[in-house]
């Protein structure tokens, strides 16, 4: 799995209009500056996240940006999804090693080959985890947490 810029500055933006969820709109260039972001590169992302139906925009002199499902109903994957079309990409199913000679796209031993459906079950469970995280998770938490797992020192 690679979360690329576009997926992490979109949960990010995300994020910060979670955090102002009780505001009825947060325009562009305060997120930008909120977040630490290039203006144009945070609408980029602002309009990705808008054609994946996380955000909605308003016009109008206040208008701007607003979550279009509450925090607690807006998970990481449909973040990712919008952000950057997918959350883990199978190398069998855009970029095959063995190629078909009819169909260079598609893997010529897709069948037979026992990594495909490895690669299929981690896809799987990374969508799952992504599914159970939501925006209020991350407003919610501590900024700085502990580890998840904690690793002993050698003295």
């Amino acid at each position: 799995m690679r979360v690329t810029k576009w997926g992490e500055c979109g949960i990010l933006c995300a994020l910060y209009l979670a955090q102002r969820y009780d505001l009825p709109t947060v325009g562009a260039a305060d997120i930008a500056e909120g977040q630490g972001l290039d203006l144009q590169y945070t609408q980029q992302i602002l309009q990705r996240l808008r054609k994946g139906n996380v955000i909605e925009s308003v016009r109008g002199p206040k208008g701007g940006y607003r979550l279009v499902r509450a925090p607690e109903h807006t998970t990481l994957k449909d973040i990712l999804y919008a952000a950057e079309g997918e959350t883990f990409q199978i190398i069998c199913d855009y970029a095959p090693i063995h190629p078909n000679t009819t169909t260079p796209n598609q893997c010529a031993t897709k069948q037979t080959c026992s990594l495909h459906g490895v690669w299929q079950e981690l896809r799987t469970a990374i969508d799952a985890l992504l599914e159970q995280r939501t925006l209020a998770d991350l407003v919610d938490q501590p900024r700085e947490s502990p580890p998840l797992v904690q690793l002993s020192r050698k003295e």
